[in-house]
């Protein structure tokens, strides 16, 4: 295994760097960094919202490294020998952790609310409840109705956290049917049915 290669694995909206480098679990999905190639390794049990996040993930890494990363696509159990040789051993397992979405929400098309904020040098997902309350200036929220995804943005957000919310929104969108319409919206210019989704 080469050194400078780091595994982060999605864990309820957060990239965590796992100490295990060669173990994946099916369930989930992981990134790989390794420097100017990162790998986006999908479990074959994994959930919507894991893929989408890990996908988000890459993208803001290659962002970071001005657009010179090679973004490969990984579908766990179909490995080439290249990524194989990244891991001194390598092996499946059927791990599955939780995801930020239910299967709940699929089926019935409940409402989700997520928080998008930066801590340091990193983005992070994190999902509230659904109540206006909870919207803070400081941050961008993401509301998914299912027909529409709206990408709320606080007056005092940073521009990062804007642009990061909305490549969360798009690959959401993309990954699960692809036929949500994406609106941004301001604070302070919130049309009624924005509001008519709240508690």
């Amino acid at each position: 295994m080469t050194r400078d290669v780091v595994v982060y694995h999605v864990q309820k909206g957060k990239l965590v760097r796992t100490p295990n480098r060669g173990t994946f679990g099916r369930g989930d999905c992981y990134l790989v960094d390794a420097g100017l190639n990162l790998y986006i390794w999908i479990g074959p049990k994994s959930s919507v919202d894991e893929k989408f996040l890990t996908a988000a993930e890459a993208v803001f890494k290659d962002t970071a490294r001005k657009g010179n990363a090679r973004i490969s696509h990984i579908d766990g159990g179909q490995e080439p020998d290249d990524f194989k040789n990244l891991f001194e051993d390598f092996q499946l397992t059927d791990e599955d952790t939780e995801g930020i979405l239910k299967r709940v929400h699929l089926e019935k098309h409940e409402y989700k609310l997520w928080r998008v904020h930066r801590e340091g040098d990193e983005t992070f997902f994190q999902e509230v409840p659904l109540d206006r309350d909870y919207l803070s200036s400081d941050d961008v929220y993401v509301l998914d109705t299912w027909e529409d995804i709206y990408v709320w943005r606080g007056s005092a957000a940073s521009a990062r956290e804007k642009f990061d919310a909305t490549i969360l929104a798009r690959r959401y969108d993309a990954e699960r049917v692809g036929t949500q319409d994406i609106e941004l919206i301001e604070q302070g210019f919130e049309p009624e049915e924005f509001w008519n989704f709240f508690e």
